[in-house]
């Protein structure tokens, strides 16, 4: 029997880690969030995004948010989802200022 090559050991990201880095490379736009969820959840998390400057670091809901950004979000039913599914769109517009 063979051993596996050894690598770096995998590391597991959040869905909303990986997603925010990519948006905050186009700051100023907005962009839609590869997920569907719940009206309730949607609202939530758009909520959380928007407020997310005024939490401390440690008290930030939304995974993948670094201390001082300020983003926008908006959520809104899913054109071509299922029914009763929503979008999230997000907008990151920079470090607090």
């Amino acid at each position: 029997m063979e051993n596996p090559p050894s690598s770096t050991p995998w590391k597991r990201r959040s869905f909303w880690v990986v997603a925010l880095g990519e948006i905050r490379e186009v700051p100023q736009k907005w962009h839609r969030v590869e997920r569907l969820y719940t009206k309730s959840t949607a609202q939530q998390i758009a909520s959380d995004l928007r407020s997310s400057h005024r939490r401390r670091p440690d008290g930030v809901r939304v995974k993948g948010i670094l201390p001082g950004e300020r983003w926008d979000a908006r959520s809104e039913p899913s054109p071509e989802g299922p029914k009763d599914q929503y979008a999230i769109w997000v907008m990151f517009l920079g470090p607090r200022g």
